[in-house]
């Protein structure tokens, strides 16, 4: 079992040690720390960042078969902590069948995730095949990894705040759906917001899930390998691969990130945050939402400018899989805070370019999608120029 000497535990990140300052207004550089941290948050900050972005190796439980070797490999763009900056590499590939109550994760046949790499790149001769999509998959989701600046302020919006925003009667026919997920941690039923189908609520739970998944590594919360293509193979290091202090590291470390500042207005991107609402994208990328009482005073009580009410909704796009309460055909609205950082939009990527990703939109969305192709160049591209400076 791997145990790593951490030098600023969750305890004193929680307990408040030192003096903490107040929020600076100034500009906050993508991948720092949020502003107003007490000393030894920002220790545990500084040390989460590292481990975040340290290789794993075999035998520290990597593999057999995983997607990365550590985290800030696939969450990168802009700096650590972002989305993936290479779309073959960032990736990953979910696989499913059925529907409703009959859906399977198909687990005996290497699902929920397929893995692409082996540990034979660095330990040559175990000859273990990366997996590939096995016949039984009804469902084949390519996704891309997502941006983690500000999840902490995410994750301190109480249920409430999201719940308020589930519409009946819009004239668009948007509703909302919340996806609610227990934690695998505590126990607790909370409404989810992490993941392209908001199938997540902490950050605990996300980082346990991603180590598992995406580089093979058991924890006392995930304690049971997925097997490659369902095999048992090549594993010499006893579960749980990690005590269950690098997750919480992890969580530390992304939930003391910053949120990415937009750039500076000018007079076309403040006409274009108008065409915005006018055109109703607001509807469901809500600018601000706000957070509750936290014990990190920094993510107490503050406005969280995602662009994103955080629900799930049918955008036409559906991927056939299932997540909690999330159906086949919904998806999170995604947050548009560091939007200008991203290479790639869209749960799989396909659209390069932001325009695209709009015109893409369905669903719940065809309406808002009509208005903006209706718009007059000079109104589109005060729209695209305000959304290039979030």
């Amino acid at each position: 079992m791997k145990q790593r000497l951490h030098v600023a535990t969750a305890a004193t990140l929680f307990l408040g040690v030192g003096a903490c300052g107040g929020v600076s207004p100034s500009f906050t550089p993508i991948g720092a720390e949020l502003p107003g941290l007490t000393r030894a948050e920002q220790e545990s900050f500084t040390e989460g960042k590292t481990v975040f972005a340290t290789p794993e190796d075999v035998d520290e439980g990597l593999g057999p078969v995983f997607n990365g070797r550590s985290c800030g490999e696939c969450h990168s763009a802009g700096g650590v902590g972002g989305a993936g900056e290479d779309l073959v590499l960032s990736r990953v590939t979910r696989i499913g069948a059925g529907a409703g109550a009959r859906y399977s994760d198909l687990v005996e046949l290497g699902g929920p995730v397929l893995q692409r790499r082996t540990i034979d790149e660095l330990e040559p001769g175990h000859s273990i095949p990366a997996e590939v999509v096995p016949p039984g998959a009804e469902h084949v989701s390519r996704r891309i990894t997502t941006p983690l600046f500000g999840a902490g302020l995410i994750e301190a919006i109480p249920d409430s705040e999201i719940l308020k925003n589930i519409k009946s009667g819009d004239p668009d026919g948007i509703t909302g759906v919340a996806n609610y997920a227990t934690s695998p941690f505590t126990g607790l039923r909370q409404v989810g917001r992490f993941g392209w189908k908001s199938q997540v609520a902490t950050l605990e739970h996300f980082s346990a899930d991603a180590y598992l998944n995406e580089m093979g590594i058991t924890t006392p919360t995930f304690s049971l390998d997925l097997l490659p293509q369902g095999k048992a193979l090549y594993d010499v290091v006893p579960e749980p691969e990690d005590d269950g202090g690098d997750v919480q590291v992890f969580a530390t470390f992304m939930r003391l990130l910053a949120a990415p500042d937009p750039a500076p207005a000018t007079v076309t991107s403040a006409r274009g945050s108008q065409v915005f609402t006018k055109i109703r994208c607001a509807a469901c990328h809500i600018p601000t939402l706000r957070t509750g009482t936290s014990s990190v005073a920094a993510l107490s009580n503050r406005p969280v400018n995602l662009f994103s009410d955080l629900l799930t909704h049918d955008l036409g796009m559906g991927d056939g899989v299932v997540q909690g309460s999330a159906d086949g055909d919904h998806f999170r609205t995604a947050p548009l805070w560091g939007l200008r950082l991203r290479k790639f939009f869209l749960h799989d990527g396909r659209a390069t370019t932001v325009d695209a990703a709009i015109r893409a939109h369905g669903g719940e969305a065809s309406a808002a999608a009509q208005r903006y192709a209706n718009l007059s160049a000079t109104d589109r591209a005060d729209l695209l120029e305000f959304l290039g400076t979030l």
